[in-house]
């Protein structure tokens, strides 16, 4: 869907070396978009009607001889037009889109997402609450870890804030495969910085497949 099957299967192959070398279930998630965000179309549309009649209010100062009697419905007809347009886009033009993006609502609905994954997936089910989740959200450009109590209990904040630094450079460059091949290196590294010891005979608790899910459909 978002990577090919070849990439899929080395992210699944990585999660599974994740899990032998330290003992920690591992899940990782691409989303399309975790939320429809309504609010997106209005504020373009909104966008597009101020400027647009901001230029037609220049262009008719600067014109006033060709005004006439069917000028203000045209110049009616042009803003609206410019909002619809710029409404209608923001569906089909990720980057405009993101402009309308809230930094805060998104890394919100994000989270949100995860946590709604981590619970579906039952990833709390562990034997020693030792599951992480790692979800890249494309359209937000985010990234959430979301670790089990075994697992959040012996990292800090600042070591997980240094993975999703490593994966938002890729994720700027619509790279999700990089990003996720980074993120998992560098859980791996922490993981073992804090002492997690795995096993390749111990059993697999969670499912190794890379999830890939479209997410919130407008």
């Amino acid at each position: 869907m978002y990577l090919s099957e070849e990439q899929d299967t080395q992210i699944s192959a990585l999660g599974r070396d994740l899990e032998i070398h330290t003992g920690v279930e591992f899940m990782a998630a691409v989303v399309g978009k975790c939320d429809t965000y309504p609010e997106i179309p209005w504020k373009a549309f909104a966008l597009g009607v101020a400027l647009s009649a901001l230029a037609a209010v220049f262009y008719h100062s600067m014109q006033p001889a060709w005004i006439t009697a069917w000028t203000p419905l045209l110049t009616l007809a042009w803003v609206l037009g410019a909002g619809a347009l710029g409404a209608l886009l923001t569906p089909f033009w990720p980057a405009l889109a993101r402009l309308f993006l809230d930094a805060e609502r998104a890394e919100s609905e994000s989270r949100q997402y995860a946590q709604g994954l981590f619970l579906e997936q039952a990833l709390f089910r562990t034997r020693e609450h030792t599951a992480i989740l790692l979800l890249i959200g494309l359209f937000e450009r985010r990234v959430v870890l979301l670790p089990d109590s075994g697992v959040q209990n012996r990292l800090n904040a600042g070591q997980l804030e240094t993975v999703i630094h490593q994966m938002v450079p890729h994720l700027q460059r619509d790279d999700p495969f990089q990003a996720l091949v980074q993120g998992i290196a560098f859980i791996e590294k922490i993981l073992l910085e804090a002492g997690f010891t795995g096993s390749a005979d111990a059993p697999d608790q969670i499912p190794d497949e890379l999830i890939q899910q479209k997410g919130a459909v407008s």
